[in-house]
C-alpha cells in the first residue's frame, strides 16, 4: 500500500502539494490565518469585552495614544545593514475598560492616525468626540511574535506614561489574558484572501491528481 501510494505522486502533483503547503505555512506563521476567516467584532466590541489573541476585528478605530514603535526594513551591506524605509508604525489603542494593545497603522494611514491621536487626547481633556477614524481588518497577535521587542517597546511606552510595572500586568491580564497583543492585518485584504484561494486550490488539486493515480496504480 505504501509503495503503491509513493507511486501516485507524480513531479506535478508533488510540487503542487509543496507550494500550497508553503503558503499556508506562511499564512499561519503570520497569525492571520484562519483567524482571519472566523467572524469579526468590531471596535465597540473591543472596548467593552477586550482583546483575545487570535480575535479577527474589522471596523472603524476612533480612539490613539499615540505610536511606540515603527517597522522597518533594512539593506544588506557586508559588514552591517542600515534601515532603509519605514513600513508602518504601532500605535497604542484602548481594549476594554482600562486596558491598553497595539495597532499596526501602514504609511499611508499616518497621517489620519496622528489626526486621531490629537482628536483623542482633545476628547480626554474635555473636548469633542473625535471625527477621523481609521479602517482597519486583521488579527491579534502576540506582539513579539509579530515584531522581535515590540512588546518591550510596548511596556516602556506605558511605563513613561505613568504606568507602574504592577499596573501594567494588571491591566494586562484584565484585558488580555496577560499576553501584550497588537492588531495586525494586510496591506490589502483581498490578497490574503486570494492567497487562502490559491493555496487550497493547489493542496486539493495536488490530492485530487495522487488520489486518481493512486486507483490508477489499484
Amino acid at each position: 500500500m505504501i509503495g503503491r501510494l509513493i507511486r501516485s505522486f507524480s513531479t506535478f502533483s508533488a510540487t503542487l502539494l509543496f507550494f500550497g503547503c508553503i503558503l499556508l505555512g506562511v499564512m499561519i506563521k503570520q497569525g492571520v490565518f484562519p483567524q482571519i476567516l472566523l467572524p469579526s467584532q468590531d471596535y465597540d466590541y473591543v472596548l467593552e469585552k477586550g482583546l483575545k489573541k487570535g480575535m479577527h476585528v474589522k471596523g472603524e478605530l476612533f480612539y490613539s495614544l499615540g505610536s511606540f514603535a515603527s517597522k522597518e526594513s533594512y539593506t544588506q551591506y557586508e559588514n552591517s545593514r542600515t534601515p532603509s524605509k519605514t513600513n508602518g508604525y504601532y500605535y497604542l489603542i484602548p481594549v476594554g475598560e482600562g486596558g491598553m494593545a497595539g495597532v499596526y497603522i501602514r504609511k499611508d494611514d499616518l497621517d489620519a492616525m496622528e489626526q486621531l491621536t490629537d482628536e483623542t487626547y482633545d476628547y480626554l481633556t474635555g473636548g469633542s468626540f473625535p471625527e477621523t477614524s481609521i479602517h482597519f481588518d486583521g488579527v491579534a497577535v502576540k506582539m513579539n511574535a509579530n515584531l522581535k521587542g515590540l512588546e518591550s517597546a510596548f511596556r516602556e511606552q506605558l511605563e513613561y506614561m505613568g504606568y507602574t510595572k504592577s499596573e501594567i500586568e494588571e491591566l494586562l491580564s484584565s484585558y488580555s489574558d496577560g499576553e501584550c497583543l497588537v492588531l495586525y492585518g494586510p496591506a490589502d485584504m483581498t490578497v490574503i484572501y486570494v492567497m487562502i484561494a490559491v493555496t487550497f486550490i493547489l493542496i486539493f488539486t495536488g490530492i485530487i491528481l495522487i488520489l486518481r493515480n493512486y486507483k490508477k496504480e489499484a
